[in-house]
C-alpha cells in the first residue's frame, strides 16, 4: 500500500508528538503520534474504515525511510498493511 506525505512531519510539542497529513488509497488523513514513557499511541483524523489502512499508517513508523525529521512532504513509501 503506497502512503503519500502530503505534510512535511514536524514536533508539535516537546514531550514528541509529530503531526502531519499522508494520503493513503486516495483519502487524505491528519496523523498523530505521541511518545512518552508509557509508549505510543497513534491518533488518524477521520479514522479509516478500513482496518488494512489503520494498520499500513501504524506500520509507516516502523519503516526503514519514514523519519520525522527529514520526510518531506511528497515523498512515497510502500508500506505493508
Amino acid at each position: 500500500m503506497k502512503i503519500e506525505i502530503t505534510e512535511t512531519p514536524k514536533i508539535t510539542y516537546n514531550k514528541v508528538i509529530y503531526v502531519f497529513k499522508a494520503k493513503v488509497e486516495g483519502e487524505e488523513y491528519k496523523i498523530g503520534r505521541h511518545e512518552d514513557d508509557n509508549g505510543a499511541e497513534v491518533y488518524v483524523d477521520p479514522h479509516p474504515e478500513k482496518d488494512e489502512v489503520y494498520d499500513a499508517i501504524e506500520n509507516l513508523f516502523y519503516h526503514d525511510d519514514f523519519h520525522y525529521n527529514t520526510t518531506q512532504a511528497g515523498e512515497t513509501l510502500e508500506v505493508e498493511s
